[in-house]
């Protein structure tokens, strides 16, 4: 079942008065699982704090608009301030500034934005921002806070989305998404790290395609979804499933996870053998967590052959591959491999695969590749550099002459496993298109360049 979410929803506003209840129905009947309603200005304050009392699985935040902010005074905060205590109160917003529409003047919108910027610093409360034809400016008030959050329905370009994640701010992602003219949106979308992604539907307002003209609700938010995964080539249930983990992460909620032997993404199944490595990669996610695309990858022990077959579907012809991978080295339960991989053609799998750092035969000090050629298909070798010295730099190897190592597993692949594939993570400092001519050219095998920050 996919859990939906929309974080940025407006279901105090008047539009909703006539049929509040029923909105909310079709939204949990939609897989809603959670839905954090925005009061705006004071008025509806009280409202978005009467939904969320009632429905477990709803939110709120409070804050002042920008179009509001002339309206800003001593004791319109300290009204704010009584509401962000409530227990159900998980943010301060939407605030920020509008430099499009201008209703209120320039100038006020900052002052009142820095001020609630500093009031959510003094109670500890993340905020929600709304940002239009300001970015420039809101990103030099921001930098100077300690504060992280949601920049709501986003409309910056790929730079800007960039640079809000860099401050520790997760990007909200609405139904314009699906328009036509949301080009930038869509570039911003394809080229940032899911794991910073959102869902809203900013309701009543920026109905989704295929409806729009008509009232938009939460239940929509699902189109948005769908759109995401397409464009980042994922199922919906890897999109719906990591931005329900951010959701959580981002709200500081509790939620309920597992460590898996087994997981999809896409249409592969993988297997997490081990969380030990020899190597300790800058880029690697294990310093940030341990989610891949929303599935948990640390183990609470290293799972028997019996532990894995368990959670293994009887029949794998309907998946395009499974690959020993997981949140460690699998080479490093080599046995476990040869014996799963006879288990995986007995029922009947059409590939498989081994993702690797490629330095078995160092550790094992032998050439192990014409037997495990014997248990595989296709072989992906993290490369990641064209020189020791890069290397060492990077992936930190524990055992000396590894690169070495490493260079001489890729030329033995080559001669006993059908398909090898190379890769290197795209670093920001990295020169990567020296590594593909030494990978295509020098070794003579297909190099794949694999996002920075982005797993799965």
């Amino acid at each position: 079942m996919y859990n939906f979410v929309d974080v940025h929803t407006h279901l105090e506003l008047p539009e909703f008065d006539h049929d509040r209840e029923a909105v909310i129905k079709r939204a949990f009947d939609s897989n809603i699982s959670f839905l954090c309603t925005v009061g705006i200005e004071p008025k509806f304050w009280k409202i978005a704090k009467e939904i969320a009392e009632r429905y477990e699985k709803i939110y709120f935040s409070v804050g002042l608009h920008p179009h509001e902010a002339k309206i800003y005074n001593k004791k319109i905060e300290e009204e704010l301030i009584s509401y962000l205590k409530h227990q159900k109160c998980l943010m301060l917003g939407e605030i920020g500034l509008d430099f499009y529409k201008n209703y209120s003047p320039r100038e006020k919108q900052i002052e009142v934005f820095i001020k609630q910027l500093e009031l959510a610093e003094k109670l500890q409360k993340d905020v929600i921002i709304h940002i239009r034809d300001a970015h420039k400016e809101a990103k030099e008030i921001l930098k100077n806070k300690s504060l992280g959050g949601i920049i709501h329905c986003f409309s910056g370009d790929l730079q800007d989305a960039k640079d809000y994640i860099k401050m520790g701010f997760y990007i909200s992602i609405p139904g314009t998404i699906t328009y036509k003219n949301a080009e930038t949106l869509k570039e911003v979308v394809k080229n940032i790290p899911l794991d910073f992604i959102l869902t809203e539907t900013d309701a009543p307002f920026l109905t989704p395609n295929p409806l729009r003209g008509k009232r938009n609700e939460p239940a929509f938010v699902k189109y948005t979804t769908e759109f995401i995964a397409k464009i980042k080539g994922l199922s919906i249930e890897d999109t719906a499933r990591t931005i329900y983990v951010n959701t959580m992460k981002v709200f500081n909620l509790p939620f309920e996870y597992n460590s898996k032997y087994v997981y999809k993404i896409r249409n592969a199944l993988y297997l997490n053998l081990t969380n030990r490595c020899t190597n300790k990669c800058v880029f690697c996610g294990k310093q940030k967590d341990f989610f891949v695309k929303g599935h948990y990858l640390k183990l609470e022990h290293e799972p028997s052959i019996d532990e894995i077959i368990e959670e293994l579907p009887q029949d794998l012809s309907t998946y395009d591959e499974i690959v020993f991978c997981g949140y460690g080295e699998p080479t490093l339960r080599l046995k476990l491999i040869y014996e799963l991989s006879k288990e995986l053609r007995n029922r009947k799998a059409k590939k498989i695969r081994l993702n690797t750092d490629g330095l078995a035969n160092i550790r094992e000090k032998r050439n192990i590749v014409p037997e495990l050629s014997n248990y595989i298909d296709s072989i992906s070798i993290s490369l990641n550099a064209c020189d020791e010295e890069t290397y060492n730099r990077i992936c930190h190897p524990s055992l000396n002459g590894a690169f070495q190592s490493l260079i001489d597993f890729i030329k033995e692949s080559k001669k006993h496993i059908k398909e090898v594939t190379v890769s290197a993570v795209a670093i920001p400092d990295l020169d990567m298109e020296k590594i593909k001519k030494f990978a295509e050219r020098e070794l003579g095998v297909k190099f794949r360049e694999r996002p920075y920050d982005e797993l799965g």
